[in-house]
């Protein structure tokens, strides 16, 4: 009879630590957006990556990207931002949410920084050691599937696998239909209050 109540009496303190270690693990994993924006200080219209895996670099074609927006990371993901193609020469590395202008970007990536969150990353050595040599640069590389318009009031966001041509085709857009084509396009609006 006593080792039943012992038994009860630590379920819950077991499944409490099991719940935290699943929610650490989330959050650990958790991939962040990064947008090229050819104006400085992240306004316009851009392309980018959205939902990145750590470790991957997203490359973008050699245009005057003449700043890059890092959204949703925490302290714990350091993100290094390239100039001379792809991730093959180190420009910055930030942790958090940033606007970086000041260069032709054409890469970025991001990594697992602290201890704890770097043991739990899905992200394999030799993954990581592709990624963390600048000599290198990476060897997973992904191409934009964003296109983002930021109207002033807030973001008009599509996810599609040609983000690069479809930006292409807004650019020709006179700006008073930009939010009218985005929407023919299945764009989402997101206030800057969300």
């Amino acid at each position: 009879m006593e080792s039943t109540s012992y038994l009860r009496g630590r379920i819950p303190s077991v499944l409490l630590a099991a719940l935290v270690l699943a929610l650490s693990r989330l959050q650990s994993t958790g991939a962040l957006d990064i947008l090229f924006w050819p104006q400085m200080y992240c306004r316009g219209q851009s392309v980018g990556c959205f939902g990145i895996a750590p470790g991957v670099c997203c490359t973008i074609p050699p245009t005057p990207w003449l700043s890059v927006e890092v959204r949703n990371s925490v302290p714990c993901q350091l993100t290094d931002i390239f100039i001379g193609g792809g991730c093959t020469g180190l420009w910055g590395s930030f942790t958090g949410t940033v606007c970086a202008s000041g260069a032709k970007f054409t890469g970025a990536r991001w990594n697992p920084i602290c201890r704890r969150r770097q043991l739990l990353a899905d992200v394999s050595d030799d993954e990581q050691q592709a990624c963390t040599d600048a000599s290198s640069g990476c060897k997973k590389l992904v191409d934009p599937n964003a296109l983002v318009y930021n109207s002033g009031e807030g973001n008009w966001v599509l996810i599609t696998d040609n983000a690069i041509w479809l930006y292409e085709q807004l650019k020709n857009v006179p700006d008073s239909e930009k939010v009218a084509w985005l929407t023919a396009q299945g764009a989402t609006y997101t206030s800057k209050t969300e």
